[in-house]
């Protein structure tokens, strides 16, 4: 007699995946973060991570924080262009926001959306969205306008239409987004969607016509009273250096 049963994955090899998913995305995670994300007892995921760290999948940092460990990194492809842009974007976010009291995000887009690739979140500031997050472009104009100007102008209008009908951002001020953008190359939301937030946006192009990337800045409009103009600069020559480092001109 034949005896079916139903192929699942093992529960260990599950819930070990599940925590290198959760350190990928946030980078880095303290033990309570991490219990508190799995749901799993002290126990449990303390075992886990025994097999983890011994297995160099797991390491911890100085801030006594687990993070990717060295054999993650050895299994992944080493010419992954998308991780050489965010190990070379990284040192540039923490730059810039430690200079400016700033939350950076870079943010790359695909065909039919945009990725947090990576980010550095300012204690004293906004958190933004967390790394590995992706929306459609009809989500956010800021981030997406740089993408969704060289889309055909029928796919333009729909997702602008669709962005404007769901997030009630008047005509009037996203028209004066799409303008700057068209004369300074540059996104600014100053406040139209959330009072008092500013958000900056500085694509970055790759060699092609349609921008690869932005870089993006949040903030509190009153944190950056008097600076706001230093801030787009650096973050402009912040995307210059990522472009001169990342791609062939």
């Amino acid at each position: 007699m034949v005896i079916c049963m139903a192929i699942t994955p093992a529960p260990a090899l599950e819930k070990g995946l599940k925590i290198l998913e959760i350190i990928a995305k946030e980078e880095q995670v303290s033990f309570n973060q991490l219990q508190s994300l799995t749901g799993y007892n002290v126990s449990s995921l303390n075992r886990y991570l025994h097999t983890l760290r011994h297995g160099d999948y797991v390491q911890k940092n100085l801030d006594n924080k687990y993070i990717l460990g060295l054999k993650f990194f050895s299994l992944a492809q080493k010419n992954n262009p998308w991780q050489h842009l965010k190990q070379i974007a990284k040192q540039y976010l923490v730059e810039i926001s430690e200079t400016f009291g700033v939350s950076l995000l870079l943010i790359v887009y695909t065909e039919d959306q945009y990725i947090v690739l990576t980010k550095h979140a300012h204690k004293d500031n906004l958190t933004m969205m967390a790394i590995g997050e992706s929306y459609p472009y009809a989500r956010s104009m800021v981030w997406g306008m740089p993408y969704v100007m060289h889309l055909n102008a029928s796919l333009k209008e729909q997702i602008m239409a669709s962005y404007h009908d769901d997030t009630k951002m008047s005509l009037h001020d996203l028209q004066r987004m799409e303008a700057q953008f068209q004369q300074e190359g540059i996104m600014v939301d100053d406040g139209y969607l959330k009072k008092n937030i500013l958000r900056i946006g500085i694509p970055l192009y790759g060699g092609e016509e349609k921008p690869i990337a932005i870089l993006g800045a949040g903030t509190f409009q009153q944190h950056l009273e008097g600076s706001r103009s230093a801030l787009i600069c650096k973050m402009i020559k912040a995307v210059d250096n990522i472009r001169s480092q990342c791609f062939k001109s």
